[in-house]
């Protein structure tokens, strides 16, 4: 009979060529179709390798493998593919999904139609004692899902059906009945089946076995045959005595001189480093390198058919493929309540949180008035007070402090507190329980009334005392900003009103600053709108970043990308699925983003919408590649927090959002400019404020910039999955 699976020297290691850590040594294996190979062997010894190494997910370093004829991954050959059928040791299931669901989605990247797979369902379901169907298949017990797995990777009645520890977790009456269904299977058919087990025992049923210890298969040959040669009852008593006479020279010399002359020529051709006994039966021929080369070429067999069907065929499954796991995506994301919350919510959180915080108008200032002037603050709120008193050609002024007092009290945003004294009021902002005091001299009315008639003739004392007196904690400069501000508004205010009074001329007001009707936005842009579309575009990029890297790292972690890559769906396929799913969700995202902040925070947008929303989902998307990437090349969720941590803090603080561009040095600008939101964000803030469209190239640039990112991340994503290949 021709053989499912045969392995020549199969040699395999990790690490460096010059401290190599061995895996699989100048392994030989052979296994016949309709027949159940068992593979034994401990922990670690090589099995799961050497499994992965069939099934097309690794290469030996060295040596030679045929699976159903032909080498894996292989043009045509179907392994990776609906060939064979894959049980991997970990569950390797998603987790959100239900039982049926499950089957479903297996049954659909082998390239099945739905009835078929209700059809195989049914079948599985009973053999198995599956869960109900629309158990989720989390709730599952450890039993369930493997049995699960198993229904799994029998869906499509593959060719060859490779098993990784299957029965563990399962009670002795189904594991025995899965058995009784593996020898009826392979009796009636030609399909294979390679099963690796601990229950040493329950692999008297397999019609040959190998047993296997570091590497090394120590022995292949028929259950009987090989209790028989070691006289013994049990496989485990034989497996025990070929583990203790591993590296026994005079043992393997003995043990080969009992084997026929054809069997010792042939180990002795294929000489193992370690020199360890392999027993082979008569029955079970290893095949010579030319055999193997002088057998008919299955793939050009295969080359050679219509290819017009063969394109259809590809572009069908590809898009089923697709469609498969985009579902496969939509429901893990939204069965998951963190997921909805991360797409949805986090958003709204965050914008709610900036608009909320950041950009609005300082209030309930305390400053401390101390007047001089005035003993008994509470005159200056007195209904009979005058502070200007008009009499032919000039003026008299009395208690002008009160004036500027009360003029304070026009914003909400100050709260005074008044001070006997100096010394009392610089004891309270020492200990900062004000933010500064203003102090007024006790000649502040009659100095006030000098200097306006005198002007630059006045005297020094009279110049002094006319002034308010400002002391304020420069410890956080954007408050005392904003106080001093405040406090020359109101002075300006002051002197005005002083001057209309008294019909003074105009000149005498003095305006700090001459404001004119601005080119774009108020007199004054908030500095909330000068940072909003930086910090949106920051936030849409990372809340991509984790999404990404997280579902990524877990499906690797979990078993599932692997085990999709042995159904046949190219790690392509597979991204193209996630970045079509990861769109989608992002276009909404960034709709979400826009329409929120336009209803809820009054954010008006004087450009075109759809353009700021593409910006937006470019963004996201060039996020979603570089979580991805991430994901590529860091092996756990704690790595992949440190990077995009790393990375997060970097572009924050260099892309202008904090600080103008023009405050770093030269050549610090022409780097930064072209990380991946410093252009887009001025660009949306061109778009927003100015109203500008994409022909502008203060528009585009953004544009361009992360167009550029995208093409970077997406080449850097090939070249490490490539690798990992």
């Amino acid at each position: 009979m021709a053989a499912a699976v045969e392995v020549r020297n199969g040699y395999k290691y990790y690490g460096s060529k010059s401290k190599p850590k061995i895996i699989l040594n100048y392994l030989n294996m052979n296994v016949q179709r309709g027949s159940i190979y068992g593979l034994l062997g401990a922990s670690g010894c090589g099995k799961t390798t050497l499994l992965s190494c069939i099934v097309g997910q690794r290469q030996f370093n060295s040596g030679d493998v045929r699976v159903l004829g032909l080498k894996p991954g292989a043009p045509g050959s179907g392994i990776p593919g609906s060939r064979i059928g894959y049980m991997p040791q970990e569950i390797a299931l998603v987790e959100e999904m239900t039982v049926k669901e499950t089957v479903y989605y297996f049954g659909r990247i082998y390239g099945m139609k739905d009835d078929k797979i209700r059809e195989k369902f049914k079948i599985l379901r009973d053999l198995l004692q599956l869960p109900p169907a629309t158990q989720l298949v989390k709730k599952c017990s450890g039993g369930q899902q493997r049995r699960v797995s198993f229904a799994c990777a029998m869906i499509h009645d593959p060719e060859l059906l490779i098993l990784d520890e299957p029965t563990v977790g399962l009670d002795p009456m189904l594991r025995e009945k899965i058995w009784e269904f593996l020898v009826e299977t392979t009796r009636n058919s030609k399909m294979a089946v390679i099963i690796t087990t601990h229950y040493i025992e329950e692999a008297k049923q397999a019609n040959s076995i190998g047993l296997m210890r570091k590497g090394v298969l120590l022995a292949e040959d028929t259950p009987e045959n090989i209790m028989l040669r070691f006289e013994v009852n049990s496989i485990e008593d034989a497996f025990l005595i070929l583990s203790q006479k591993q590296g026994d020279n005079d043992v393997i010399e003995a043990s080969l001189a009992q084997l026929p002359s054809q069997q010792q020529h042939h180990h002795n051709s294929n000489a193992i480093c370690n020199g360890v006994e392999v027993i082979d039966a008569s029955s079970i021929i290893q095949p010579t390198e030319k055999s193997m080369s002088e057998k008919p070429n299955p793939e050009k067999q295969l080359e050679e058919d219509d290819d017009n069907d063969n394109t259809k065929k590809c572009l069908f499954t590809t898009k089923g493929r697709i469609k498969a796991l985009m579902t496969k995506n939509f429901v893990q994301l939204f069965r998951q309540p963190s997921g909805i919350i991360f797409m949805l919510l986090f958003p709204i959180i965050q914008l709610s949180c900036f608009y909320m915080a950041v950009g609005k108008t300082p209030t309930n200032l305390k400053i401390g008035i101390v007047n001089d002037e005035v003993r008994q603050w509470e005159s200056c709120y007195s209904p009979d007070l005058i502070t200007v008193n008009p009499a032919n050609d000039t003026c008299y002024f009395s208690n002008l402090s009160c004036r500027y007092i009360t003029g304070l009290e026009g914003s909400d945003h100050l709260n005074r507190v008044f001070y006997p004294s100096l010394e009392e009021a610089h004891r309270d902002a020492k200990k900062a329980k004000i933010l500064g005091y203003v102090y007024f001299a006790s000649n502040f009315s009659t100095s006030m009334q000098t200097f306006l008639e005198d002007g630059r003739y006045a005297e020094d004392d009279a110049i002094d005392n006319a002034q308010v007196t400002v002391h304020l904690d420069n410890t956080d400069r954007q408050i005392s900003y904003y106080l001093e501000r405040k406090l020359r508004e109101v002075y300006s205010s002051f002197i005005k009103d002083v001057v209309t009074d008294c019909n003074y001329p105009s000149s005498l007001a003095s305006i700090p600053v001459n404001l004119q009707e601005p080119i774009y936005g108020t007199e004054d842009m908030e500095f909330q709108r000068y940072v909003a579309p930086g910090v949106v575009m920051t936030m849409v990029f990372f809340l991509a970043t984790l999404m990404t890297a997280s579902v990524f790292i877990e499906e690797r972690l979990d078993g599932v990308w692997d085990r999709t890559l042995v159904a046949g769906v190219s790690a392509i396929q597979m991204l193209w699925a996630h970045l079509l799913t990861q769109f989608i969700i992002m276009v909404a995202q960034s709709i979400e983003v826009i329409v929120y902040i336009g209803l809820v925070f009054d954010t008006y947008n004087k450009g075109d919408t759809t353009t700021l929303i593409f910006l937006l989902t470019l963004t996201s998307f060039c996020g979603m590649l570089f979580g991805l990437l991430i994901s590529v090349y860091c092996k756990s969720h704690t790595e992949a927090n440190f990077v995009a941590t790393g990375a997060f803090y970097p572009m924050i603080i260099l892309c202008g959002l904090l600080w103008p561009l023009e405050g770093m040095p030269k050549a610090l600008q022409d780097v930064v400019l072209y990380f991946p939101f410093t252009l887009p964000s001025i660009s949306a803030r061109n778009i927003l404020e100015k109203g500008w469209d994409i022909t502008n190239g203060k528009v585009y640039g953004g544009f361009l910039v992360m167009a550029a990112w995208i093409v970077i991340f997406f080449t850097l994503c090939m070249v490490g999955l490539k690798r990992k290949a």
